[in-house]
């Protein structure tokens, strides 16, 4: 018999206020490792998710046995039961304290918390339930309050008990470059970046996966190209940004469909680049100039040889 999320959120509900002592010693990692535990690396957040999910007979609906974020949130990718958007009460949600792209689960940034939604909120954010957390070094179970600024991903368990995957309408944006001469492979949202450290980017080319994008480049030591919104290498007029010459900027910008809107919100094109053989600038949303944003991202008159670009809430 399928599982319902109501029933995952009343295990994990009744733990609230529970406490872990002597650094990380609590009954989630006892029962995870079949015996007492504590210390620093005994952090006990994923620990906390399966046991609940034991507790329900459930524990198959996540797809791995782990205590690490990052190798949980993997399972339910492999399983294709990840989401970016949409949430839902009894997703396991995923918390990232940075913007570090995780190369584990591309697409993604770098888990470093986990938790149980219990209720998405009319303003957005989610309330959760949470082992690990608040304001002690050892952690306790809590019920939080969270923005999805800091929402990384979620798991969705197979409640239905229909096994199939869940359908992906989070837009992504595809991007490409080409420096010195050569076409390089094709980016999905932040799993990579475009472009080869050290070789001037010369032409952009990219879509999203559903919506429009308009986009430009800059050319160094001359002026801003025409705005394209193709993505065909052999259409010069309409199909990518640039004319061959070196790039010293990049402006995006990203028109999001009516049925996402309505279903997820408004998204804007993020990106950056860095100065050839140089750092990260950073992020630009859109062409938007407040909080110190230029509009575009780039520095007139530096050639840039590498292009980051999702799209973001």
């Amino acid at each position: 018999m399928a599982t319902s999320a109501d029933k995952i959120i009343s295990i994990a509900r009744a733990q609230i206020g529970t406490k872990a002592t002597d650094i990380k010693k609590c009954k989630y990692n006892t029962w995870y490792y079949g015996g007492v535990v504590s210390g620093s690396g005994y952090d006990w957040c994923v620990t906390f998710v399966q046991w609940v999910f034991n507790e329900a007979g459930a524990r198959s609906l996540l797809y791995t046995k782990t205590a690490n974020c990052g190798v949980q949130a993997k399972a339910f990718q492999d399983k294709k039961r990840l989401v970016t958007s949409g949430f839902k009460k009894g997703d396991v949600v995923f918390f990232h304290w940075s913007n570090e792209p995780s190369t584990m689960v591309p697409g993604t940034y770098v888990s470093d918390h986990v938790g149980i939604i219990e209720k998405v909120n009319s303003d957005g954010t989610l309330t959760t339930i949470e082992g690990n957390t608040g304001s002690s070094y050892n952690g306790e179970v809590m019920r939080r309050v969270r923005s999805l600024s800091v929402v990384s991903c979620a798991g969705r368990p197979d409640y239905s008990g229909s096994s199939g995957p869940v359908a992906d309408t989070t837009p992504h944006m595809l991007y490409r470059v080409r420096a010195g001469g050569k076409w390089y492979g094709e980016v999905n949202d932040l799993s990579d970046y475009a472009g080869v450290i050290g070789k001037p980017i010369t032409d952009v080319a990219m879509k999203p996966t559903a919506g429009r994008v308009r986009y430009r480049v800059h050319i160094k030591g001359g002026k801003w190209l025409p705005y394209v919104s193709g993505y065909n290498l052999s259409d010069y007029h309409n199909g990518y940004a640039g004319s061959g010459r070196q790039i010293d900027a990049v402006e995006i910008y990203y028109y999001t469909p009516d049925n996402i809107v309505k279903e997820q919100g408004y998204y804007k094109a993020k990106y950056r680049v860095s100065p050839t053989s140089g750092g990260y600038y950073s992020w630009q949303y859109d062409n938007e100039t407040s909080g110190n944003q230029d509009g575009y991202a780039g520095v007139f008159g530096k050639t840039i040889d590498r292009l980051q670009v999702t799209l973001s809430k």
